[in-house]
């Protein structure tokens, strides 16, 4: 524990005098110690993330608003594919959704650990989907550099009375992989539309909900391998509550990862 700390001391120690240093330098600093953290068998607290385990799930996970906080959940007998869920407490039901695929399916889930709009120690967004230095875009980045052809299936959800376009409007899923995809967000789509007839992929079919100034954009993330997953708040509801549409919504997922 003694070594621990010592290592935990030293990394604040190069994070407090990196403060100048740009979000880059910071992200890099921050995947460079998660890459053997999920290479290794012997995994170790990494500061400010308290290490634990239970079930054979490996958890990283920072209480402070410290680097934007965050969690992390880990476990190595399932496919290498990630879900992210980056506004837990603001998309109602997506944690629930998100670790119902992370159990059916993935190695690796990462979450937020604070509202998107609560407040922070360093100035920068609090947002998961805007913030560039925090444990979920590292953790990702380490997780590819690991796994080159993992797919990151990220969950969040909409109101449907907040949108501007009637098929908006009436959308239950909007999938999309940024400004370009390929053929997986088809796929998907084509799947999700037996559960919901409104399933739609972004920019053909819906031009709202695209997800294209998402930061994992802006990371060096391996292409067409992001899927951006919009759901309605009523469906969102039906999946948690029925067990059949969670089921279905998952084998879609199977698909595609």
């Amino acid at each position: 524990m003694k070594m621990i700390n010592r290592i935990i001391a030293s990394v604040l120690l190069i994070l407090s005098n990196s403060a100048c240093a740009s979000d880059d330098a910071k992200l890099n600093e921050l995947v460079s110690q998660l890459k053997p953290w999920f290479a290794s068998a012997e995994k170790a607290e990494i500061s400010p993330w308290q290490y634990g385990v239970s079930n054979s799930i490996h958890q990283l996970k920072n209480i402070s608003p410290i680097h934007g906080g965050g969690a992390l959940l880990y476990r190595t007998n399932a496919k290498a594919c990630a879900i992210s869920i980056p506004h837990r407490f603001f998309d109602t039901h997506t944690y629930k959704i998100g670790r119902h695929l992370f159990n059916a399916h993935c190695q690796l889930l990462v979450h937020n650990t604070h509202h998107r709009y609560s407040d922070s120690v360093d100035g920068l967004s609090m947002d998961y989907s805007k913030r560039h230095y925090n444990l979920h875009n590292a953790a990702i980045l380490a997780f590819q550099a690991l796994h080159k052809d993992a797919k990151v299936i990220q969950v969040h959800g909409f109101n449907q009375q907040k949108r501007k376009t009637d098929k908006a409007k009436k959308a239950d899923f909007i999938i999309s992989q940024g400004k370009k995809g390929n053929v997986i967000k088809k796929q998907l789509t084509l799947c999700l539309s037996k559960l919901s007839k409104n399933s739609y992929f972004y920019p053909e079919l819906v031009q709202e909900l695209g997800g294209t100034k998402n930061i994992l954009h802006t990371l060096n993330i391996r292409p067409y391998s992001f899927i951006h997953i919009e759901i309605s708040k009523p469906m969102r509801k039906r999946l948690i509550e029925e067990q059949h549409l969670m089921s279905q919504f998952s084998e879609c997922i199977k698909q595609i990862i």
